[in-house]
């Protein structure tokens, strides 16, 4: 049996209402912070001074939005930023002291989101949901791009 047109289209609206409404509550329960600025936050962790360049490439954000996400950062003393004394057109981001224990906070919320998130689902349904949702973002990773003139 296949599943109709309709259908799919309703579990792609899903999938994208779905996505919507997590990141909004993921950001309520770490009082304003993004899964983004999350992401930048855990791998200065990681990397403890990085580019800013590498640091976009690791995080897989485009140019503007690290650069607006680290402008707030910085100002909120989550990050510092400094040019490279070898390269003065290279930006070197690290994690400061408060930053440090921001991101340890925000590990804890984050685990607590999810447990509330997944409440009800058992580990086989969790790692079942994982897998489908890992195909349909492969099958769309592969899609061919549009070209500007086709939107």
């Amino acid at each position: 049996m296949s599943i109709s047109c309709t259908e799919k289209g309703r579990l792609i609206y899903a999938l994208v209402s779905v996505n919507k409404t997590i990141a909004q509550k993921f950001d309520l329960c770490t009082d304003g912070f993004s899964q983004t600025r999350m992401d930048l936050l855990a791998q200065l962790q990681v990397d403890q001074t990085i580019s800013q360049k590498e640091l976009q490439k690791r995080v897989n954000v485009d140019h503007a939005a690290v650069t607006r996400h680290l402008k707030h950062l910085e100002s909120t003393g989550m990050i510092a930023r400094e040019r490279s004394a070898a390269d003065n057109r290279v930006i070197l981001v690290s994690l400061t002291e408060q930053g440090a224990t921001r991101i340890a906070r925000l590990h804890e919320q984050k685990d607590e989101f999810l447990e509330n998130l997944l409440e009800g689902f058992s580990a086989e349904e969790q790692r079942t949901l994982a897998e489908m949702i890992q195909r349909i973002e492969t099958n769309a990773d592969t899609l061919p791009k549009l070209k500007e003139e086709s939107i």
